[in-house]
């Protein structure tokens, strides 16, 4: 949904800032680790590496413990968002095939993070670690 197209290629992320008052892991992994992508894309943890970089490097002050904990909080929200269920059961609309999809893509993507949760960890750890945007950097605790 912050994502803007121009035809197939990727033009702007809108919004890319540190959310108000939300967590920033929970900003940063619903982002990287989009049901869409983790479905979508073989090489989803990939995308997720590029995406937190990304973010890093826009936002040099993101704490470490939050690009640390920002795919374990995505997979909680998966596993406990209850979004779609009033649609779906009490008032059920235009576009109840695309919700009840969405629905099941998110059960999905719950199910492959759960598979790749020791890689994941990994690779955001890594991503503390590494220096993403200059040869500065010095992981944070």
């Amino acid at each position: 949904m912050n994502l803007l197209f121009t035809g197939d290629a990727l033009s702007a992320v809108l919004d890319f800032r540190p959310p108000e008052p939300f967590l920033l892991s929970y900003d940063l992994g619903r982002m990287a680790f989009y049901p869409n992508t983790v479905t979508g894309d073989p090489h989803w943890q990939d995308a997720a590496r590029t995406f937190v970089t990304a973010y890093r490097a826009a936002n040099p002050a993101v704490p470490a413990a939050d690009i640390r904990a920002c795919g374990r909080v995505a997979l909680l929200q998966l596993l406990g968002s209850l979004y779609g269920v009033k649609q779906h059961y009490l008032k059920p609309g235009l576009f109840q095939d695309d919700l009840d999809e969405f629905w099941l893509m998110r059960h999905r993507a719950a199910d492959i993070m759960l598979r790749h949760l020791p890689e994941t960890d990994a690779l955001l750890d890594d991503l503390t670690v590494r220096p993403p945007y200059g040869p500065d950097h010095r992981r944070e605790p």
